[in-house]
């Protein structure tokens, strides 16, 4: 089970914190997320397994006030508001830290910092946000859909290659991977909120 298929029942039994299962189910099912999350939040990867541990913590404390929204993936927002508080204030507290260090060694590591990521940097991001919300929304496209669409936009495979190996006409791909790539862009946007 992914995380964007959350049983209420699950989040129910979550505000009994006494209720090892439920926690346990819970952090398989969302720990390499807040993970990832966190990291592409801008966490040092030496503080990931803190800031996840934190944010699992603020969501034990505040998880009896989550309420349904009404709308399709109001727990996923909730907990994506939750992680972005934690890191907010986990990147404050560091940021107030590190201002407090000096000397040689840090003047020398801060010009060795771009002041803003190259391309590729970038590209390397949009890339890796792209497979996760993919892969989250996956299971809801048939599997020839799904091959085109991997094989055209994240391998950079051919259309007209993928729709002879696959045996389908190339408009097809194309229409599979718009409809595609509009639930991937709906997946990011939710997650970004």
């Amino acid at each position: 089970m992914t995380h964007s298929q959350t049983r209420h029942s699950l989040i129910v039994r979550l505000k009994d914190e006494q209720n090892e299962l439920a926690w346990e189910e819970f952090v398989v099912q969302y720990e390499a997320f807040l993970q990832r999350f966190a990291v592409r939040q801008g966490v040092p990867e030496r503080h990931v397994a803190d800031v996840v541990q934190n944010i699992l913590l603020a969501i034990a404390r505040s998880i009896d006030g989550w309420q349904p929204d009404g709308q399709a993936a109001s727990f996923r927002r909730w907990l994506a508001t939750v992680a972005r508080n934690v890191v907010i204030k986990f990147m404050t507290r560091e940021r107030r830290q590190a201002s407090g260090q000096g000397g040689t060694e840090v003047l020398d590591l801060l010009q060795g910092v771009a002041a803003e990521p190259d391309a590729d940097q970038i590209q390397r991001y949009e890339h890796e946000f792209i497979v996760w919300a993919a892969e989250q929304v996956r299971s809801e496209f048939i599997e020839t859909s799904w091959a085109a669409f991997w094989a055209t936009i994240i391998e950079g495979r051919s259309v007209s290659e993928v729709a002879a190996e696959l045996r389908i006409s190339p408009g097809s791909i194309y229409m599979s991977r718009s409809r595609i790539m509009a639930r991937i862009r709906q997946q990011m946007e939710e997650v970004l909120q």
